[in-house]
């Protein structure tokens, strides 16, 4: 118990870390600020196309809701 006291306690030793790696973290972070902005540009892209898509579909096959005829079976 004592030993984890001093441990917690002890200072901290900084570890020393190659600027190449900071500057490898830094082009990721940029990489995955670009992926996420084109991933939500091609969701929104996606669901124009859903929406167009939908809108032709109900063109030529509109959608009928027969309410009364459903009623008449039960």
């Amino acid at each position: 118990m004592l030993t984890w006291v001093q441990k917690f306690f002890s200072p901290t030793k900084k570890l020393s870390v190659s600027d190449n790696l900071y500057s490898q973290i830094e082009t990721l972070t940029e990489r995955v600020v670009e992926l996420e902005k084109e991933n939500r540009e091609l969701h929104d892209l996606v669901l124009e196309i859903e929406t167009s898509l939908k809108s032709q579909i109900d063109k030529i096959h509109p959608v009928i809701y027969n309410i009364s005829d459903s009623n008449k079976g039960t």
